[in-house]
């Protein structure tokens, strides 16, 4: 390449360190669960280990214990909490169509090792088998295992919870897991009464459903044996109340013909009466694992449980399930007899059976053989009911007698497709869009032609719905978002103006098209602080901060993508952090502005600079004030980025000599072009002994050069490596359309 800089070029390198503050508004930082592990009320979560493991046994079973966090929690109070952490386990596969999965929701003071205290239920070769299933428990909001609950030392940091609640944050875990419909929910007592909630707030995710020993509303004998627990409790504090509570509780959890066949007068070692040192016992063993103001939490949630409530009567809530639902009562329960069972079954059309048993309440978890058999006949018919049938171990079935079944309990469940292409739908991918100019207008058009794409054709990439959209007016007309809004990716109402309310919600993606270091800045860091990834076409936030937000997504197990930032629909960011680029990279240099190249292609056909900057604002090649691109500033930050991604340098720390485009250059490219030949502004960065050398300046190129053919809103960047030389890559690199379509690569991720 035989090339010439501009003679009058003597500018000294400088260093530009970033000073500029964040902006004036602050959004919530959420609590982030600590480095050892201990959830939001301070304790670790339980130690968990597969049945097999506990066995002594190395299992081949696939089993994540994680602690995750939900953002912008709304509760039946009123109240809204900016962040909770979840304590989930998940034991097995989800497979493909996400159709496997079984919720097991634990009871009063149960865990999310639902392995451990089900464990003849759940197993290799069991009902619930994780070679098939995907075993799915969470430690309920309001406990003390991880999940998000008030504590002795925190009893504030819950608002007061309902059963509702509990189920609407099971929700959100089945959607952060992408599982939109489970092949069965199940619990007993309290996480009985959640999966009644779930299946009358989400009806039309339940395939089945299975509740043992749990009314539809708490009852006159629930709420005494509370009350006398959360005397307990206060009289005797957070050691012996809780004691003592769990005393009362093992009272109501079994019979008075248990503990008479059991322990009789029987007198201990000690010469006690051995139900009384086996109280003592149970007493002791809860206290040394469980929190007593979690304890109160929990049951007070109980006390208020009722799934009729707004929902115009029990049998109205759970009328549209019925045909899915199943209550199995235990005669003889002391704590929530049979009866209260068989009313709400009745009453809603839902499946009853009865689970006679001399141990009582406490019968769903010892009772094991014949909960199996109700929990596999409850499997093989959710199965059933979906295409990618997922059948319960035919070692463990048996027919199961109704003593009772109301008369729409046998109706058959809907016809469904059951083709190979038909899968359980998947939520949408939900986006945060902050800016709707050329880049946030055109992602809305991209994702409005992908939108009508998709209903035309099978896509293994996830539907995308924006949720909210941050605009400096709402009110302005739009027509890029009225184009979303007739597609479905957008509502009506989704155009906000207060930054600090863009990512209240679900938020999966944040995609930052704003501009600049202060707003954008403070929405990319709290996004990443709250597990949230951003996708940014936002070269002046990289340049200035790339490497610390990079190391704070790294911290928060999260990731930000920026492909767009740097030469628009050219994907030279992904090739350079895989290697595809080359490894040893030398240099780095390009063509790396649309705008200036063509400018300066307009001036080389004639006009002036003014005249030629007008023609590229009025194809949107230009902003309003096209400064940053003509002295060079854009190619500054995006050159630091691209040495940033080349040779691992912080982005502020470069040096960089610059000459952007004035009257001057363009004088002197007329000139070049008049000879046949063209100037471009060219930016290259290059290894120089121990450091780097890194200079924008405009180049004069012959006019059959590589440089020279690149014409119009065009970018070029050539990337040279010890292993593979010399690669150039060239494509748009100017207008919202090619950005936007980089960002939607970096969204579709």
């Amino acid at each position: 390449m035989s090339v010439s800089t501009f003679p009058g070029n003597t500018r000294t390198p400088r260093v530009v360190v970033a000073s500029r503050t964040a902006a004036s508004f602050s959004l919530e930082k959420p609590m982030v669960t600590s480095e050892t592990g201990t959830g939001a009320n301070g304790r670790p979560p339980a130690t968990t280990q597969t049945a097999s493991e506990r066995a002594g046994v190395a299992s081949t079973i696939p089993a994540r214990d994680e602690i995750i966090a939900l953002h912008d929690i709304p509760f039946d109070s009123g109240e809204r909490l900016a962040h909770i952490d979840v304590h989930f386990r998940l034991e097995g596969a989800i497979n493909a169509a996400a159709d496997n999965v079984v919720l097991v929701v634990h009871a009063l003071t149960g865990t999310s090792e639902a392995s451990s205290w089900w464990k003849d239920v759940i197993g290799s070769d069991r009902a619930i088998d994780p070679s098939r299933h995907a075993v799915l428990s969470a430690n309920l909001l309001g406990g003390c295992e991880g999940t998000t609950g008030p504590s002795n030392a925190a009893p504030d940091a819950l608002p007061p919870i309902t059963t509702r609640d509990q189920a609407r944050v099971l929700a959100r875990l089945l959607d952060v897991l992408r599982v939109q419909t489970p092949l069965l929910v199940c619990g007993g007592s309290l996480g009985g009464m959640v999966t009644l909630e779930f299946a009358a707030s989400f009806p039309e995710r339940v395939r089945g459903a299975v509740c043992f020993a749990a009314p539809a509303a708490q009852t006159a004998q629930g709420l005494a044996w509370n009350a006398i627990k959360r005397r307990a409790i206060t009289l005797g504090g957070a050691h012996n109340g809780l004691a003592l509570a769990r005393m009362i509780g093992m009272l109501s959890y079994r019979t008075p013909e248990s503990l008479e066949r059991r322990f009789g007068r029987t007198r201990s070692a000690t010469d006690g009466f051995q139900v009384n040192e086996w109280l003592d016992a149970h007493g002791e063993r809860l206290v040394a694992r469980f929190d007593a103001t979690s304890y109160g939490a929990l049951i007070d949630a109980m006390d208020v449980h009722d799934v009729g409530r707004g929902r115009g009567g029990i049998a109205a809530a759970l009328e549209p399930v019925a045909d899915r639902l199943t209550g199995v009562g235990i005669p003889g329960d002391l704590l929530y007899p049979a009866e209260c069972v068989r009313e709400w079954t009745e009453a809603s059309g839902a499946t009853y059976i009865d689970l006679p048993s001399v141990h009582g309440h406490d019968a769903f978890l010892l009772e094991t053989d014949r909960v199996s058999r109700i929990l596999t006949h409850a499997l093989n018919a959710a199965a059933s009911r979906e295409p990618n049938t997922v059948s319960s171990n035919p070692a463990v079935t048996e027919e199961v007698s109704l003593v009772t079944s109301s008369s729409t309990a046998t109706h058959q469940s809907d016809v469904r497709d059951r083709s190979p292409l038909s899968k359980a739908p998947v939520r949408p991918l939900r986006i945060a869009l902050a800016g709707c100019g050329h880049v946030g207008g055109s992602l809305l058009d991209l994702l409005s032609a992908r939108h009508a794409e998709r209903t035309s054709r099978v896509s293994d990439t996830p539907d995308v719905h924006v949720t909210r959209i941050l605009v400096r007016d709402a009110s302005r007309e739009r027509p890029a978002l009225a184009r979303a809004i007739g597609e479905g990716i957008t509502s009506d109402d989704a155009c906000i103006t207060e930054a600090q309310h863009l990512l209240d919600g679900d938020i999966d993606v944040l995609v930052e098209a704003i501009g600049g270091t202060t707003t954008a800045r403070v929405l990319v860091e709290t996004a990443l602080q709250r597990g949230i990834r951003v996708v940014t076409a936002n070269k002046a936030l990289l340049s200035e901060q790339g490497e610390a937000l990079q190391t704070l997504a790294s911290q928060h197990g999260t990731r930000i993508d920026f492909e767009g930032a740097v030469c628009g629909a050219i994907p030279i960011v992904r090739c350079v952090r895989s290697g595809a680029a080359g490894v040893g990279i030398t240099r780095v240099s390009g063509i790396l502005n649309g705008t200036s190249n063509y400018v300066l292609e307009q001036i080389a056909d004639g006009l002036s600079l003014d005249a030629a900057v007008a023609a590229a604002q009025e194809l949107g090649y230009a902003e309003a004030d096209p400064t940053r691109d003509l002295n060079g500033q854009d190619i500054e930050d995006k050159l630091r980025v691209l040495a940033w991604l080349a040779f691992g340098i912080d982005p502020q720390t470069l040096k960089v000599t610059r000459r952007g485009l004035d009257a001057e250059i363009a004088l002197w490219a007329a000139q070049a072009a008049a000879e046949g030949d063209r100037v471009k502004l060219i930016a290259t960065c290059e290894r120089d002994g121990d450091g780097f050398v890194a200079r924008i300046l405009p180049t004069r190129v012959r006019g059959d050069d590589a440089w020279a053919a690149v014409r119009g809103p065009f970018n070029r960047v050539v990337i040279e490596s010890e292993s593979a030389g010399s690669i150039a890559f060239q494509g748009p690199g100017a207008g919202g359309l090619a950005t936007a379509g980089a960002v939607l690569a970096d969204v579709l991720q």
